[in-house]
């Protein structure tokens, strides 16, 4: 069965009782480091309704003071050892099977007040910039993240991390894959669709790994906590050649690839847009991949650490979609 995907066409919902909306709230205690099938979900809902859920940030909540970010605490955490980008779930889809597509819409996303920005010597090889970890917290407030009291830079909130479960192995939610997963793509944001393969029943939806903001390539990011406004939409089947997570805004239609070397990600993520443009419009290949190459984009999502993702971008106002 084959089937397109238009989020334009999931209209969000809500589980009424007694006359009034009861929202669900998953709260951040509920974490998990892996995706994985054999997780027992910690909540349970229906397509089309609302429900929130909160996340930790990307160390498990263990650098959010000062005494906690020197050098010696943080070189002394990683020897003990941790597990970064816990997700809260997994949440269980009722209806969602193998086979088909969980649309997950983004409706609303809050910044914590505080967050924090950190790295370690090893990434991108800066070993001879920086002998020693750094951790910066930040403040957020008013929708900005203070630098300085001159700089205040907007946030653009994101869920860095969301996911389903896989069909077969666990995969470390540090990781990223066809399920989902480390993407660190900033189009996974309010007023965003995103488009996940269904492995397992239920699907079992995980996310954490919020930002405050990024760049391209994750260089840096604001970890922080968050509070994520959701629905899901169970999508019989797939749209046709549906490998990788797709995303759509209200503007762009986004396929994204995780891979290693950085260029086989954008070789994956351009081959998914080829195929997703070809299956709503009718375009050929060719003419789908000359069109991308001149009004789309390629960005990277994290180069930080490998799989390293890529994601390809095309305005939705150049295709016209096929005659149904």
């Amino acid at each position: 069965m084959s089937v397109e995907i238009r989020g334009d066409e999931l209209a969000p919902a809500g589980r009424r009782v007694e006359g009034a909306l009861r929202v669900q709230r998953v709260t951040r205690d509920r974490l998990a480091v892996v995706f994985d099938r054999h997780l027992p979900p910690v909540a349970v809902v229906m397509p089309g309704e609302r429900f929130l859920v909160e996340t930790e940030d990307s160390r498990g909540g263990r650098t959010r003071t000062p005494e906690t970010t020197t050098p010696a605490f943080l070189l002394e955490m990683r020897r003990r050892g941790y597990h970064g980008n816990p997700v809260t779930g997994p949440i269980y889809v009722e209806g969602a099977a193998p086979g088909d597509t969980l649309a997950v819409r983004i409706h609303a996303q809050t910044c914590d007040t505080l967050g924090y920005q950190g790295y370690w010597p090893s990434l991108f090889h800066l070993e001879d910039y920086f002998s020693e970890p750094s951790t910066v917290l930040r403040r957020i407030e008013h929708g900005h993240v203070v630098i300085t009291d001159a700089i205040r830079i907007p946030v653009r909130p994101m869920i860095g991390t969301i996911g389903t479960a896989p069909p077969v192995e666990a995969v470390l939610s540090s990781g990223a894959g066809r399920h989902g997963g480390n993407m660190d793509v900033e189009e996974v944001a309010s007023g965003s669709v995103l488009y996940l393969a269904v492995e397992v029943e239920g699907a079992l939806l995980s996310l954490g790994d919020c930002h405050a903001i990024q760049s391209d390539g994750e260089i840096n990011e604001v970890e922080m906590r968050s509070e994520i406004e959701l629905s899901c939409d169970v999508v019989r089947g797939r749209s046709p050649g549906m490998g990788w997570p797709r995303v759509e805004t209200t503007e762009m239609l986004v396929t994204i690839a995780a891979a290693s070397p950085l260029e086989e990600a954008l070789r994956l993520a351009l081959r998914e847009m080829l195929v997703w443009i070809e299956s709503l419009t009718g375009m050929s290949k060719h003419d789908a991949y000359l069109l991308a190459g001149i009004a789309g984009h390629a960005r990277p999502g994290q180069a930080q650490v490998a799989p390293y993702s890529m994601r390809c971008l095309m305005p939705k106002r150049y295709l016209t979609p096929r005659p149904r």
